[in-house]
């Protein structure tokens, strides 16, 4: 892979040990703060409602500039806005809107963030890698989730909610150093230069990027598209999640971060499993059959009693988005042109993550009027067997890797250089 891939990987892990250790703590102290089913829901509302504004922001820049300098400024700003909050709530803030305020300045980094470090692999790694890759980002990213899960509630208990938000703040700040020790990374199609002489708006580029998803190969909008329905589906639980474990079983914080862990084991398992077997089985499949898995864990939410048999069904249903993520992301890397990279992937990720807050908002919503939590479960279920059978008869079926590997880098005409031509559709045999 190469040391930049490990450096790049050694600061991902970092940030995401103190976030998730971090999105366990705040939900447990709005929780405290509220007792609110829809109070606690609408923490992951604020964390994802920028991914609808800034986006496609966020695609332009990583298209306009240097991506490891946006990754190290996005940290940097995120250790300032994280060490402000845990600020916030050690002076003993008495209200939750303060809380959302600042939450909601530290998630409006991520999207700017994201596209960045999406869009810098390729350029880090070989191509007929990025499998490996993409499964190694996931597999790591969830693996510290194993931990940090666990390691926050342990903090909550022992030391009380800041600590554990001091904690996200200086991971920050390490994975700042580490992407900042990549050095420069290698110059994408067009050079420095060329991107200096854009004069675009940023609208205009951004929907230069939308124009490729929207009018191109439909197979990037299609992954966009499931990934949207299974992100409803799924954050009908998440986001009820903590309520969930807290009012319906009693569970104590460490109870709660068990079930986080099998969480990240599953995703871990998922990731490794969707390493190999998307060098050895078409995408389509492959992602149909892991959304199906996800679906039946999901239903078995609904009969699942305790700490154990509830993360068991919460390891299947992430061992199967795992498996399917891995093979999502290397098809975007390989169809999409490296010029247009940050902003379709920007764009996709935005299409993907819209539902999220409507999501929580409803499950807190209804939660908090009905109490139907496995009612919920049973929906987000079915949802899932159901984008699965959509998926199918989708573009997503004419796509190989093989074909896909075939092609020149993206961005680059068969010679090595310059804008590379509309790319034939792949192959359906």
């Amino acid at each position: 892979m190469g040391g930049r891939f490990w450096l790049l990987l050694a600061g991902f892990l970092t940030s995401s040990l103190g976030t998730w250790i971090y999105r366990l703590a705040l939900p447990l102290l709005v929780y405290d703060l509220t007792g609110s089913a829809l109070g606690t829901g609408l923490v992951y509302v604020v964390e994802y409602l920028p991914y609808l504004a800034l986006s496609l922001v966020g695609g332009v820049l990583a298209d306009r500039f240097d991506r490891r300098r946006l990754l190290v400024a996005g940290d940097a700003v995120s250790a300032v806005v994280t060490l402000a909050l845990a600020l916030l709530v050690t002076a003993g803030a008495g209200s939750v809107w303060p809380i959302y305020l600042v939450a909601l300045l530290l998630a409006a980094v991520d999207p700017l963030y994201q596209p960045a470090f999406r869009a810098i692999l390729p350029s880090l790694v070989p191509q007929d890698r990025l499998p490996q890759a993409n499964a190694r980002v996931h597999m790591g990213e969830h693996a510290v989730n194993m931990a940090g899960p666990m390691i926050g509630g342990a903090l909550v208990v022992a030391f009380g909610h800041e600590v554990a938000v001091y904690v996200d703040a200086a991971s920050f700040a390490v994975s700042a150093l580490l992407i900042a020790l990549i050095g420069t990374t290698p110059v994408r199609t067009g050079g420095r230069g060329a991107a200096r002489r854009w004069r675009g708006s940023v609208l205009a580029d951004a929907g230069e990027g939308l124009r490729f998803l929207l009018g191109g190969d439909r197979v990037v909008l299609t992954t966009a598209l499931g990934s949207l329905a299974c992100n409803f589906g799924v954050w009908l639980l998440l986001g009820n999640l903590v309520y969930y474990l807290s009012a319906y079983h009693g569970f104590t914080p460490e109870e709660i971060g068990v079930v986080y862990a099998f969480q990240g084991a599953g995703a871990v398992l998922g990731a490794a499993l969707g390493s190999r077997l998307v060098r050895r089985w078409r995408p389509m499949p492959l992602v149909c059959w892991a959304t199906a898995a996800g679906g039946l864990s999901m239903l078995l939410m609904v009969v699942a009693r305790g700490p154990v048999a509830i993360g068991l069904a919460w390891l299947g249903q992430f061992a199967a988005a795992g498996t399917s993520i891995v093979a999502v992301a290397t098809v975007r890397q390989l169809l999409i042109p490296e010029r247009l990279l940050g902003r379709v992937l920007g764009t996709s990720r935005m299409i993907a993550f819209s539902s999220i807050p409507l999501a929580a908002l409803t499950a807190g919503a209804l939660e908090g009027l009905t109490r139907t939590s496995y009612g919920l479960m049973a929906f987000a279920g079915v949802s899932w067997l159901a984008v699965a059978a959509a998926l199918a008869v989708s573009p997503l079926r004419r796509v190989t890797l093989a074909d896909l590997a075939g092609r020149p880098p993206a961005g680059q005409d068969a010679a090595g250089s310059g804008p590379r031509a509309e790319s034939p559709r792949p192959d359906p045999r």
